[in-house]
């Protein structure tokens, strides 16, 4: 794979750290900008002057920036724009589209297959990335070190729309919180949402478990210092970035039984499936007193993460066409 020049423009670390990290490791040359401010923008391209821009989701901070002028950066500085629509496929009207029509990126990584043919319907050249693991931001859970936390949840509520994530919620969070289990909760929004957690679960978290947020680059120690991870997910049919990241570094997980997930990992052997509040329970004060089988289980989770999931396996699969891209690219700005 030939080295590239590529300016990475995003703010959130969790995508810096995964996607941005794992081009970096496979010898390319990143420049990050994680500031949305037009001069600064333009003035780095300039001044670094890339062959590729990579942007990456829809929040806030893209939302309320004017996004029409990145096409026309890549026109004047002759750069192929590579768009990854990690709000896809729940929010792909909602904001994927709207991104796409903004940046007009000449190719779209999505993250659920689905929505390849979908691009491709609107005349967007489309292909599939999928959430992944990077190793080198989550190394191995070791044996002999401590695990503090019995029960432990990583992510903010995420309860603005209503998707599958309300019912692996009820199924694993809320049970648990419920019990005389030992659970701890980081991520935003679980305090300001209180009178939305107690009208739709039936109860609010105990601020005795609420620890607030938790930068990316620490939540690799709340993996390695938990018995029991657990796998809330958004959707039956798509599974999270954290959850390949929870996995690729050995930790044991409970997770919502979805067929996506039990289509990439077994039951019993790689990860641990619950399908009600009643067998999440069960479940987690088995294995609670069965450490061995928990070290076990992780164990197998990561040697299948780092083989078959990692960001470094899926962009080398992916980068060919890039090149392509590259080339016609250069050709027309050339010409």
């Amino acid at each position: 794979m030939e080295p590239r020049k590529i300016f990475f423009l995003n703010h959130l670390s969790c995508y810096i750290n995964s996607l941005g990290d794992a081009l970096s490791q496979l010898g390319h040359k990143l420049y990050y900008q994680s500031s949305w401010n037009q001069q600064e923008i333009e003035a780095a391209i300039a001044y670094f002057r890339p062959e590729i821009l990579i942007t990456v989701g829809y929040d806030k901070p893209m939302a309320e920036f004017p996004l029409e002028v990145i096409p026309d950066w890549c026109e004047k500085y002759g750069l192929l724009q590579i768009y990854w629509a990690t709000e896809d496929k729940i929010h792909f009207e909602r904001l994927s589209q709207k991104a796409v029509q903004r940046l007009n990126p000449d190719i779209v990584w999505t993250i659920h297959p689905d929505c390849v043919s979908m691009y491709h319907e609107k005349g967007i050249l489309s292909e599939f990335l999928n959430f992944a693991f990077n190793p080198r931001l989550f190394p191995e859970k070791r044996d002999v070190g401590p695990e503090q936390y019995d029960i432990a949840f990583v992510g903010t509520t995420h309860l603005e729309t209503r998707t599958y994530r309300y019912e692996s919620l009820k199924e694993l969070l809320f049970p648990l919180v419920a019990s005389p289990e030992n659970v701890h909760v980081w991520g935003g929004n679980w305090k300001e949402n209180a009178a939305l957690l107690k009208h739709e679960f039936g109860m609010a978290l105990p601020p005795s478990c609420i620890h607030g947020f938790l930068p990316y680059k620490r939540t690799a120690g709340v993996y390695h210092g938990s018995k029991i991870m657990l796998g809330v997910q958004n959707a039956r049919d798509q599974v999270t970035q954290r959850t390949f990241e929870i996995l690729g570094c050995g930790a044991f997980m409970i997770a919502s039984r979805t067929e996506e997930l039990e289509r990439l990992f077994e039951h019993g052997k790689e990860i641990v499936y619950s399908s009600d509040p009643d067998e999440t329970l069960e479940l987690a004060r088995y294995y609670l007193k069965h450490p061995e089988q928990r070290t076990a289980i992780g164990r197998m989770a990561r040697t299948k993460v780092l083989s078959r999931h990692t960001f470094s396996r899926e962009l080398e699969s992916l980068w060919p066409n890039v090149e392509q891209l590259l080339m016609e690219k250069r050709v027309s700005f050339y010409d």
